[in-house]
């Protein structure tokens, strides 16, 4: 079994995320190397500790219930129910027991898959850690963040999305709308029996200038893969899939899902049961339904290589942020030793999209990196909200206007704007204060302007995400499909 080329590096007991290639050497700087180190410490930090960080939290809940007893008892005259009266039996000796194993089994469950998370990257696992505490004395705990915890709790989500039974129909009403996106406009040859069959007449005119031939697969980049499922489904259909996500503990988890789940005999593969729901407290209908356990990953990710003389497609997964991987496609940034190379980078036949573009602090900035990194005629296809996820930070209130008022004639770079939005806004990433809320009419206008043609638009495509099927509340989202293409 071939397995996935991964763009990060595993060097003794440290794996780091790896600069993307750019054509050229790129300078060392050390102090981007030991802020890489720092955040991959932290991130295996929250891996380390995280059945401890719930186990005490849930300690926490507990004592407080304990506390409604000691300050709340006082006895109703007329002999009707207490405090006391009406908590004795959820908080007898008995049940707390039960329901602490119960937790407590659920946050070993978790703690063992990311502890074969931390082992397959090469890092110390939370028992190896808890030794070494033991063993040396005035041990110094540095202890990780509840907001660092969120993210690992976010892992485990996005791994039941992406990876388990449970979660395939969530994900197949996005992935499936993407997948037939290429079967449609991106053939592999040798399938086009059955892709024609489901094509019109443009589409059968148009296809001898768009299928590569079966053996030169067609390059297709997912940014914003997180657990690595649409690209692997890619890869699986025969294109070379190039998956890549900001995120490192989704890539650590994606690492060991796609790299070190294989099994000894062909076909099989390891499997866990994890629990992804209990950080969940809120609209819960009972403790059983928090600590309920999924098992994945639900198949093999691996894909036997072509043995029939055809150049086999290839699977990476990069690290970093989109603008930094690709900016190399860039017309600006394609010299070496100062001049132009308009061949040296391998343009990709597709660019596909889950739930990414709106992830955006400038779209764009990611709109004419797309249309950069395909080549003509390629594919840009999307499925998702418009969430916006640096929005929310950074208004400009009345207070911070330079004159008390608007004034018509400031430009457009916010010269009307005081100090005091400066100070107020000084503590936030600057990403916040680019980002903008397009809507679906001026975002389809900038994807047009920019240099593409709008071959399918659909709306309403009501789904989930990384939504507990048992939770008493649940958030839909109707996402706008597109697909576009590049026009030469």
């Amino acid at each position: 079994m071939s397995d996935v080329t991964r763009d990060i590096s595993t060097t003794e007991s440290h794996l780091q995320p790896c600069r993307p290639h750019h054509h050229g050497e790129l300078p060392c700087n050390k102090d981007e190397e030991d802020e890489e180190r720092r955040h991959f410490h932290q991130v295996c930090n929250s891996y380390q500790q995280y059945a401890t960080f719930h186990q005490v939290t849930e300690q926490g809940v507990n004592h407080r219930r304990g506390r409604l007893l000691s300050s709340m008892n006082a006895v109703v005259e007329d002999g009707g129910p207490t405090v006391e009266s009406i908590l004795q039996k959820s908080l007898s000796q008995h049940q707390m027991k039960k329901n602490n194993e119960l937790f407590c089994q659920a946050t070993i469950r978790n703690q063992y898959f990311l502890d074969n998370v931390l082992k397959h990257c090469g890092a110390m696992t939370s028992q190896e850690v808890l030794r070494d505490r033991n063993e040396v004395e005035a041990f110094e705990v540095e202890w990780t963040t509840e907001d660092q915890i969120s993210k690992i709790d976010s892992v485990l989500k996005s791994i039941y999305r992406d990876w388990s039974i449970e979660g395939r129909e969530e994900r197949s009403v996005v992935y499936d709308k993407l997948l037939g996106a290429l079967d449609k406009y991106l053939p592999i040859r040798g399938n086009d029996d059955a892709v024609m069959n489901n094509s019109t007449d443009d589409d059968f005119n148009n296809y001898n200038d768009r299928g590569p031939p079966k053996n030169n697969p067609p390059r297709v980049a997912v940014p914003g893969s997180g657990l690595g499922r649409l690209a692997f489904e890619i890869y699986a259909k025969g294109y070379s899939s190039q998956g890549s996500d900001f995120s490192l503990p989704m890539l650590l988890a994606s690492d060991f899902i796609l790299n070190g789940c294989s099994g000894t005999d062909t076909g099989s593969h390891r499997k866990f049961a994890i629990s992804p729901w209990i950080h969940e407290t809120k609209n819960v209908k009972s403790l059983q339904d928090r600590c309920r356990t999924v098992v994945v990953p639900d198949v093999v990710a691996a894909v036997e290589p072509s043995d029939d003389g055809e150049l086999a497609p290839d699977f990476t997964m990069l690290a970093g942020e989109f603008l930094s991987l690709y900016s190399h496609f860039l017309p600006g940034n394609r010299c070496v030793d100062g001049e132009f190379q308009a061949d040296s980078v391998e343009k990709f036949n597709a660019v596909v999209c889950s739930f990414f573009i709106d992830t955006a602090p400038s779209l764009p900035h990611y709109l004419i990196t797309i249309y950069h990194m395909l080549e003509n005629g390629g594919l840009f296809v999307s499925i998702g909200p418009l969430m916006w996820h640096w929005s929310g930070h950074g208004a400009v209130l009345p207070d911070d206007l330079a004159n008390g008022s608007m004034n018509e004639t400031s430009n457009v770079q916010g010269d009307f704007i005081n100090a005091k939005h400066k100070q107020r806004t000084e503590h936030l990433d600057q990403r916040y204060l680019q980002s903008v809320d397009f809507t679906w009419e001026e975002t389809r206008a900038l994807i047009v302007n920019c240099g593409f043609e709008i071959l399918e638009e659909e709306f309403d495509i009501r789904t989930r995400y990384t939504s507990d099927a048992m939770s008493m509340k649940k958030v839909d989202y109707d996402c706008v499909f597109f697909v576009a293409r590049k026009i030469a």
